[in-house]
Formats: structure tokens, sequence, C-alpha cells
């Protein structure tokens, strides 16, 4: 087995194609998925020097993935599953598959980091308006959640200024700190990146939102996915991170196991 910097094989034995899981928690998917299914995560979080050879764009990050993915794997078809900027990541995987004539077999994209939001969506704060009977019950439910709101946006502050202070002083960052890390010295090549159209089908996996909303993501994936756009709506995750843990994990494997091979 080659000596990998950003794959991490979690399961490399078995019948079935493999998946490639580009973030999220492939760990936790192994456990929920198929034993006959080989399994490997990607990214640069595997790699404890990652600030200082993460890749200045989305493209060269989604090269470097891909040619540890053709050491596993020569030829496809592909099966992908990408969470968060890694699905924005394995989006651009997929079009640098196509570009050289190969085949994905299955691509599943969890809420993609999209940073043009002026063509879609609605505020958290409209859709609690719409779902409270009164104008004093949406502002109780808002007081309710301003406390839990703003200890979150505090600690992610206080994380996010530490983060910064070891990248300064040059040191590594430790364990529980590598994915905030890593996510910070990402976001320029995210907000950078432009998604272009492909000639591929995707599954698209999004939280709580109203219809109107779901069909206008639809309407965005399908311009960009030539082949066509599934948007699968979860009404019970009302948090991005909750596509990780239970319930909403093992629904998103079963998803992809009835894709098939």
């Amino acid at each position: 087995m080659p000596q990998f910097k950003t794959l991490m094989p979690i399961r490399t034995k078995g019948s079935g194609a493999p998946l490639f899981c580009v973030h999220g928690q492939p760990l936790r998917m192994a456990q929920q998925m198929s034993k006959g299914r080989p399994i490997y995560g990607l990214s640069h979080v595997y790699n404890s020097d990652f600030n200082d050879e993460t890749p200045e764009s989305i493209e060269e990050l989604a090269a470097t993935y891909l040619s540890e993915m053709r050491l596993v794997q020569p030829v496809g078809p592909y099966y992908m599953c990408g969470f968060s900027a890694g699905a924005l990541i394995a989006f651009e995987i997929a079009r640098q598959l196509l570009a050289v004539g190969e085949r994905i077999g299955n691509l599943t994209l969890v809420e993609p980091t999209f940073y043009d939001l002026s063509v879609v969506g609605e505020s958290k704060l409209t859709i609690l308006k719409e779902r409270s009977d009164s104008y004093i019950s949406f502002l109780i439910d808002l007081l309710k959640r301003l406390p839990k709101s703003l200890r979150a946006r505090s600690y992610n502050f206080g994380r996010g200024l530490v983060v910064k202070a070891y990248f300064i002083l040059g040191r590594p960052l430790p364990e529980n700190l590598r994915w905030l890390g890593y996510l910070k010295s990402l976001g320029p090549a995210m907000r950078r990146y432009s998604y272009k159209p492909i000639k591929c089908g995707a599954v698209l996996l999004y939280g709580d939102m109203s219809e109107e909303t779901r069909g206008q993501w639809h309407a965005l994936w399908n311009d960009l996915l030539t082949k066509g756009a599934q948007v699968e709506v979860f009404p019970d995750v009302k948090n991005h991170k909750e596509f990780m843990v239970e319930p909403a994990l093992g629904r998103t494997v079963a998803l992809i196991e009835r894709m098939g091979d």
C-alpha cells in the first residue's frame, strides 16, 4: 500500500466499488455501510502540516485528492460523497475526471459550500417567522435561541483567534483545532471557486427548508449538473453538523447504498 498524504484507507477489501468520502465522517459512515464495500476518506486534515501545504485553489486541491484516488482506483466509474466544503471539492474532482473521459458512478453532495447565496435561499429568521403562530411567538422563539447562538458565536470566535495565533507562530495545531484550522486555511480558495456545468448527475442532501427554497436549489443544480440533480431534504436536520451524526448519517448511508454499484 502506497504512503498517502491526503487519503485515509478505512476499508480496503471488498467486492463493491470503492466509495471516496471527501471530508465529513468517513469512519462513522464505514460503520454503517455494507461490509463488502471499500471506503476511503480524503482530507488535508489527515496531514499534520496541512496549513503549509494546502493548495491555493480548489482546482489544485481536487487534483491532489484525485491523484491519490487513482492510486487506489486507476479507472472509473468513481463513487464519491462530499460534505460541506468537501462537497464543493468533490464536485471539482468529478469535473476533472469527466474532462479526461472518466465516468462517475454516483456523486452525493451533502449541503455543498456555495458562497453566492444571492441566487437562492432564505434566512433562518425568515423560516422561524413563517413557522411562528404570531409576531409575539416569533419574538419568544427568537429570544429562546439567542443565548445559545451568542455562546456558539463567542466560542467559535475564540477558537478562531487561537488558530490564528498558532498559524502566526508557525506551530502545529493540536488535534482539537485541526479541523477548524484547515477550514480557515482553505477559506480563501473556496471563496474564489466558481461552479461550472458538468455532464453528470448528483444527489444533493439538505437540511430543513421550505418547498420554495428546495425548488430554487433544484433549479440551480439542474443547470450545473446537466444529467440531472436530485434534491433530498431531511426536515429533522436543523443544523449543518447533524448530517454527520445519527439519525441523518444512517439515512445518508442508506441513500448512497440504494444507488447501487
